[in-house]
């Protein structure tokens, strides 16, 4: 069987990016037989982290067909991309008859420029798609959204998606036989025990951006220090615009000594090895990685109470939801779990067989099973 993977980004701190690293890792050690190849869009640490499972890959620059909102589309700026798209699309076809793929797999939905090779090669696509563009607050297509949507299932076989949640938005919008639930990945391996902390710890992962919520977790924290109780707050993460935002807020209010801003790492592990609790304030979550990442750790989690997070969450059993925006209800269960024996019940039910179905073994057999 002979893979060929189109990636999005060239960097490794999204997701997405880890997503496409767990399947070739799992095809690689469940399927030893796979030829993967890659066509990065630019030179990047993906790269050199995906090369011990992969057998060959092309750096071809393509553009997104995304935009800021404050962006004007004109209409000789859509006919210009898509002659850029018949353009890149020519290249790579150059690159799949030298390669001679049995699929195509698109890794999220921001580039069309392998499932158009393919179609022209009649070559079978999959599209894995990992968001949802009508959540999007800041970035839309160069094409209207319904456009978008009829590129990608007539250019798709299968339509791949991380959740239910997911599904039944794009069952929505494309043909429903087409699109396929697969648990994703998480692999990590807790090493090292958790310490013992001196003060109440909790943790938000990821990006500065206008979904995440570190906003509306800052203002619990503020509202819990204003009542004399102490607590410590860790926001790790890359900056998508709304850092310094986070930044204002925690200086106006004299957070300096209860919040600390950090980089993304890939040392993510030690972080909730230093923590409580893992918080996801998220406006819309299409799968929800850290949270399960926090339960291998041995960390009850509190989520949002959208998109695929109450499929991850028994709420009061294995985790917390609280009201997606109630400030109120997010002090509450953030104080629920200063309790240590609180959280220690809530992790006791965190079962052994719900976290494997996360390996990337089991993955790798979902997916592969859609080629069969």
């Amino acid at each position: 069987m002979r893979l060929v993977f189109l990636s999005h980004d060239s960097n490794h701190n999204g997701g997405a990016q880890k997503c496409l690293v767990d399947l070739f890792k799992g095809l690689k050690c469940r399927y030893s037989h796979c030829e993967i190849y890659v066509i990065f869009p630019s030179e990047g640490e993906l790269i050199d982290t995906c090369m011990p499972y992969i057998d060959g890959y092309k750096i071809i620059s393509m553009p997104w067909w995304l935009l800021n909102n404050d962006r004007m589309v004109s209409p000789r700026k859509k006919i210009s991309f898509v002659f850029k798209v018949i353009k890149k699309a020519i290249k790579i076809r150059s690159y799949l008859r030298l390669i001679k793929p049995d699929y195509g797999i698109t890794n999220t939905i921001v580039l069309p420029y392998l499932a158009l090779a393919c179609k022209i090669m009649s070559i079978k696509h999959l599209w894995f798609i990992h968001e949802i563009p009508a959540t999007w607050n800041d970035r839309r297509f160069i094409f209207s959204i319904e456009t978008v949507y009829k590129w990608v299932n007539k250019l798709s076989s299968r339509i791949i998606v991380p959740s239910e949640f997911a599904k039944a938005f794009y069952a929505k919008v494309v043909t429903t036989s087409k699109i396929v639930v697969v648990n994703q990945a998480v692999d990590l391996i807790c090493t090292s025990e958790r310490k013992v902390h001196e003060r109440y710890t909790i943790l938000l992962v990821g990006t500065f951006d206008s979904n995440k919520g570190q906003l509306e977790l800052l203002h619990a924290v503020k509202r819990i220090i204003d009542t004399g109780r102490d607590l410590n707050c860790y926001l790790v993460g890359s900056d998508a615009g709304y850092l310094l935002a986070c930044e204002r807020f925690i200086s106006l209010n004299k957070l300096e000594s209860n919040v600390e801003v950090v980089p993304f790492t890939d040392s993510i592990q030690s972080f909730y090895l230093l923590s409580d609790v893992l918080v996801v304030c998220s406006g819309f979550e299409t799968f929800g990685r850290v949270a399960v990442e926090a339960q291998k750790c041995g960390l009850p989690v509190i989520l949002s109470n959208v998109g695929a997070n109450p499929e991850r969450i028994q709420d009061g059993v294995n985790g917390l939801l609280y009201k997606k925006g109630d400030i109120d209800d997010l002090v509450y269960k953030i104080e629920i779990l200063r309790n240590e024996c609180k959280r220690n019940e809530f992790v006791a039910q965190i079962k052994q067989s719900e976290l494997d179905q996360y390996s990337i073994v089991n993955f790798a057999f979902q997916f592969y099973e859609l080629l069969e």
